[in-house]
């Protein structure tokens, strides 16, 4: 019996744990598979595999499974006997304390915590283990600390062969935060020689955002984590798992038969829980089969139904809005921002799916041929209304998902120029209450209408961005 074609891809099933410090002893009284961390990611590992298969039994082509956990703050940089009454006390992830709170408590040294050559050897183990287990991703979560932010970030991301992620939190108006970010993206795009592919000409900020508001349970990386230690309900937590999608040419399929902005939420409230409840399904399924059956408890969080494109030649999502009635001309011009409120505001309600993540419109520039078309025109010198800026995405970003994202910009920007694009950004999220992220990538050597070479079998290339 033929399967019903898929319309459209998963691009991860990734699953949320949540590490202590306990959870790496000292190397004397290490116990090889029965360490903490070892079974830990090897739970991870069965849950995320045996998704997969069942995923592809329906049909479904998965390209990746990842693991994301709570703050390498709360865990990674700590001794292994630090207690969770003391995690507490000192409030490891802060985010949602007042800036002046937060800046007290994160930036002075900790006495508890462990030198750099700990963290390089935890940061091996853990590579070792999900090489191991055939898991290609791994997000240590948010640095909540500026300290951490320009010691730990480029270290996590410079690991080869690029399997860790991670993010720093930048709340609206924290400046010390936002500074430590952006010096950070400064930093990790001089970091490689040409021989380490996963860094060389500014690659490694593939792997590192700044991140505002974003909760536990989003699936896309690098801002995805998991819940944090000094929450109360992870005393005895659950591993979790969502589902993020790759559908650019599905979402052009949904947008052809609206037309119009008008048809958007009655197309989607249709078309998109059909085809996301037989995911839903599988997943839930397996939720309670593990919970029944096995030997530590699984959570299913939902479905990120974010509009996330592909390089496929029908896969720029930019392409399909270009398709409504109301989006007059480019991508961009008058039009596109009621067209994307229209499709988050749709993405968000879909009925009968449970949902985690962004749910949003994903628009980066790098990941979109569309949008890195019209960042070539962009930037070719030539003035226009037409033009795709820093501005015009931090503009579109107010009403939908993600941010700024894969944005490539000038290699000698200003520490200054950066930090102020995080804060906009911050702010923006900060005001709505809603995730976003920037994710730029200085070019070494490049300046602002320069075009990139990248040469990466998941981004396309464009021109540089002014940093406005």
């Amino acid at each position: 019996m033929t399967k019903h074609a898929k319309p459209f891809r998963i691009r991860t099933i990734t699953a949320f744990t949540i590490l202590h410090p306990s959870d790496f002893p000292p190397a004397e009284t290490e116990d090889g598979e029965n360490d903490p961390v070892v079974q830990k990611i090897d739970q991870c590992s069965t849950l995320l595999h045996e998704a997969k298969s069942r995923l592809s039994e329906a049909g479904y082509e998965i390209q990746t499974v990842r693991i994301a956990t709570n703050p390498f703050g709360e865990w990674l940089t700590l001794k292994h006997d630090a207690s969770i009454n003391h995690l507490t006390s000192t409030s490891v992830d802060v985010s949602s304390q007042p800036t002046t709170k937060r800046a007290k408590q994160s930036s002075p040294e900790n006495k508890d915590e462990v030198d750099e050559s700990t963290i390089s050897e935890r940061l091996q183990k853990l590579n070792n283990i999900l090489s191991q287990h055939d898991i290609g991703f791994l997000s240590l979560g948010p640095s909540t600390c500026p300290r951490h932010t320009t010691s730990i970030c480029p270290k996590i991301v410079s690991i080869a062969p690029g399997r860790f992620s991670c993010s720093a939190n930048v709340d609206a108006c924290d400046v010390e935060s936002a500074r430590a970010a952006a010096k950070c993206v400064q930093i990790i795009s001089t970091l490689g020689t040409d021989d380490e592919s996963h860094l060389a000409g500014g690659l490694g900020n593939f792997r590192f955002c700044a991140a505002s508001c974003v909760a536990s349970g989003v699936p896309f990386f690098p801002a995805a984590r998991g819940a944090s230690l000094t929450d109360t309900d992870t005393i005895f937590p659950k591993i979790g798992f969502g589902i993020g999608l790759e559908n650019g040419e599905f979402a052009l399929n949904l947008l052809k038969e609206a037309k119009s902005i008008y048809a958007i939420n009655t197309v989607f409230a249709t078309r998109m829980k059909e085809e996301l409840l037989p995911i839903q399904d599988v997943c839930s399924k397996l939720a309670s089969e593990f919970d029944e059956h096995k030997k530590f408890s699984v959570e299913y969080l939902g479905i990120d139904t974010s509009f996330n494109p592909s390089l496929d030649k029908s896969g720029s999502i930019a392409a399909a809005i270009e398709n409504l009635e109301e989006v007059r001309g480019d991508f961009g011009q008058c039009g596109s921002l009621s067209a994307a409120a229209a499709i988050t505001t749709s993405l968000q309600s879909i009925p009968g799916i449970v949902k985690t993540g962004y749910c949003g419109l994903m628009l980066p520039v790098l990941e979109d041929r569309r949008l890195a078309e019209l960042g070539m025109k962009s930037n070719d010198g030539s003035s226009s209304s037409s033009n795709l800026t820093m501005q015009k995405l931090l503009y579109i970003s107010s009403v939908c998902g993600v941010g700024i994202d894969t944005v490539p910009i000038p290699g000698n920007v200003l520490e200054d120029d950066l930090s102020s694009l995080m804060l906009d950004v911050a702010a923006l999220a900060g005001r709505w209450t809603k995730p976003l992220s920037c994710r730029v990538f200085p070019v070494p050597g490049r300046k602002a209408g320069d075009k990139t070479t990248f040469d990466s079998p998941y981004m396309c290339n464009s021109c540089v961005f002014e940093v406005e």
